[in-house]
């Protein structure tokens, strides 16, 4: 796979500055549900050597985004989809009172959550999303997010 970033970059040369190339490749690692997927990188590479980049890519995934979008799916009865009736004569919207503005200030409230209170172990190390990125040392419980402690 390095021999493969020898050659292909992701950013080409216009005059003095390095651009955007939209060249994405093909991840050289297959998921089990969905198969093959394309890779691509918006970030300058230019001082990464072909083998630090291979080492990158083959640790690019979208389990954490995935993980977040089955926590909103499960989690959040406002989002949920019309329910067909018993007896087949329509859809039943009994547990979906779907408002757009409530929508979006129960992602937003999902995602701080999730990002500040929610602890997950992984790779030998454990915390919330945000310990782990080093933004805080402490994991919040909800009434800190609720009541902005």
């Amino acid at each position: 796979m390095s021999e493969l970033f020898e050659y292909h970059k992701f950013h080409k040369q216009v005059g003095t500055k390095l651009v955007y190339a939209d060249t994405p490749i093909q991840h050289p690692l297959a998921t089990i549900d969905r198969g093959f997927c394309s890779v691509d990188c918006k970030t300058n590479l230019s001082s990464f050597e072909s083998k630090d980049i291979s080492k990158l890519i083959l640790n690019v995934n979208d389990n954490a985004a995935n993980t977040f979008i089955q926590h909103i799916r499960r989690r959040l009865s406002i989002l949920e989809r019309p329910l067909t009736t018993a007896r087949g004569d329509g859809k039943s919207y009994i547990y979906s009172n779907f408002n757009p503005k409530y929508a979006q200030m129960a992602l937003t409230i999902l995602r701080t959550y999730y990002n500040f209170c929610f602890s997950y172990t992984s790779d030998g190390g454990s915390g919330t999303a945000a310990q782990r990125l080093g933004l805080t040392k402490k994991k919040f419980n909800i009434k800190d997010i609720i009541y902005m402690q």
